[in-house]
Formats: C-alpha cells, structure tokens, sequence
C-alpha cells in the first residue's frame, strides 16, 4: 500500500513537471508533424491556440493579450507564415494539413484538449478541428466568420453587403472608389499624389477611426511574413476545395462544443445574417454582434468585444 502510495505521487511530480516545462513562457521554434513551426506562450490557465493560416501570429500576440488572464495562449503561426518552415508542396497548405497541424501542436504541447480562437478562414480550421478532434476541444471561440456558400455565392454576398454599406458609410463609398481606383489604374495613388494603398484593409473595417487601430497591426502583420508562396505558386481556393468543406459544413450541427461567435456588426465580408446562419446549425454556440467593428471587433471595438467573452466565458463556467 506504501509503495504504491508513493509510486503514485512519483508520477504525480513526473508528469507536473513535465507538463509545466512543456508550458512556460517563452517562444518556441519546433518539430511539429515534420515541419518547424514557431510558437509563443504566454498567461495562465487551459490552452487557447491561435494563429491564422496565412496572417501568421504576430496579429494576435498584439491584440488578444486580454484573454492571457484566462488562458494559457499558445500564438503559433502556421507553416509558412512568419519564421514557420514553407512546405515542400503548394498541397500541403491545404485546410487538412492546417488541422493536423493544431493536432500535432497540442501533443507536442502535452495537454489533452485545447480551446481555439479562429478569427476569418481560421475559423473555418477551428470548427472542422472540433468535428475531426471533438474529445480534445473544449470550446471555441470564433470571430469575422459565417455560414458559406459556394465561390459564386461568396462572391454576390460581397457585392450585395458591399453596396448595402457603400449607401450607408460616406467613408466607405470612398474606400470602395480609391480599392477600384488602384485596381483600374494599377497604381497606389491618385491623379493628386493621395495615398490609396490602405484602402483594401480600411474595406475591412467599420469607419476610419477603427480603421487607425488595425492598419498598424495589419504591418506588423507584414513586416513578420504572410504565408509564403512554394515553387512561385500561391495558395488559390479551387472550386474542388470549396465544395469539400461544404460537405464538411453539413455536419457542424453534430459538433457539441461550446462556442462563441462574435462577429462585428458591420462585417462587409460576413454581414449579421450569415452569421445568425452559422450560430443555427452549431447547437452549443452564442452569437454576438458588436457594434461600431468590421472584421475586427476585438481591435476595433476591444472594450465591448472582451467584456462579452467574459460573460460568455462565466456563462459555460470555465
């Protein structure tokens, strides 16, 4: 009975600290499923991975540091993004690759279930990472996300929301002429010398002053490295790839997790109806609309987006 008592409190102390070495603070640079990918930690309590599959970490170091009092945050950006290793086929950057990835990361990081901060087409990764992986997720977090349809859908959604703003925002009718501008004349500025080259981030956003807080992450975002392209090839969405993840949306009704989606209300890529669609067909999810934010709430309107995770996050009594 000793033995076994102390036996028992060997691994105890074993595992402990393991399972803390595995989690300190600092920024990692590792194998992870056959890949380098580099990762930072940071805060305290249950895993929450984040990073995006083509804007990388950097963003989310800068802007989510709120959530560190609640979560050990785990910012790694994805293969090919920042100092994260290329890899060798334009394929593996496929969405099933980025989900094996979140996988791998969670061994290496020896937890046995993570929460997810998915933010635009991460998440997308996030909620087919809680179908594929539902015993190792607690909960997501979701945002700047909706319903989908096929490439044309997509498409007619934007022009659609596109136009309903342009009516609405004298600011944002000026930032859809200088984006055409620039397209039509290929050029960064116009016929005066004006700066038009924030136009395309500032289409994102709900008016000029929310534009201001995200245009420098959006450099930071840049100067750390986008996902970078393999053999000179790009990553372009097929028809084939959409119509997959189709499929695999008809079957987010059956994902039980908790989740929160909490989109800005004037979201030009994700308008609120698309995202009371998504919060339908997820059974454990809360949708969220914050005011005065675009594809951004956490930066553009960070108090009303932070205090609603926090009601939420009491709500499901993490």
């Amino acid at each position: 009975m000793i033995i076994r008592f102390l036996t028992t409190i060997v691994l105890f102390f074993l595992i402990t600290f393991g399972f803390c070495q595995n989690l300190s603070e600092g920024t990692y640079y590792e194998d992870i499923g056959g890949l380098k990918i580099n990762y930072t930690i940071r805060g305290n309590g249950p895993v929450m991975i984040v990073g995006h599959l083509s804007s990388g970490k950097i963003g989310y170091e800068l802007t989510l540091k709120p959530l560190e009092k609640y979560f050990t945050m785990v910012y790694y950006a994805p293969r090919g993004t920042g100092k994260s290793e290329v890899p060798k086929s334009i394929d593996a950057y496929n969405q099933y690759f980025i989900v094996e990835e979140i996988e791998n990361l969670r061994k290496k990081l020896n937890v046995e279930s993570i929460w997810i901060f998915g933010h635009s087409d991460q998440s997308a990764v996030a909620l087919e990472y809680a179908l594929k992986y539902p015993k190792q997720t607690i909960g997501l977090i979701l945002t700047g996300t909706s319903l989908i349809g096929n490439q044309q859908d997509t498409y007619d959604r934007r022009a659609k929301s596109e136009k309903k703003r342009t009516q609405e925002s004298p600011w944002f009718a000026q930032v859809v002429k200088d984006w055409d501008y620039m397209l039509e004349h290929n050029t960064q500025t116009d016929a005066n010398g004006r700066n038009l080259s924030e136009a395309p981030i500032k289409w994102w956003c709900y008016d000029g002053e929310t534009a201001q807080k995200v245009l420098p992450i959006v450099k930071e975002i840049t100067k750390a490295g986008r996902r970078k392209p393999v053999d000179n090839q790009f990553v372009i969405e097929t028809k084939e790839e959409r119509e997959k993840y189709l499929e695999i949306q008809k079957q987010f009704p059956s994902i039980k997790t908790n989740i929160l989606i909490i989109n800005g209300k004037y979201d030009t890529n994700n308008p609120p109806q698309y995202a009371e669609q998504l919060h339908k067909v997820l059974p454990n999810s809360k949708l969220v609309l914050i005011d005065y934010a675009g594809h951004f709430p956490w930066i553009e309107n960070e108090e009303e987006t932070f205090r609603e995770i926090e009601i939420w996050l009491k709500q499901v009594k993490m």
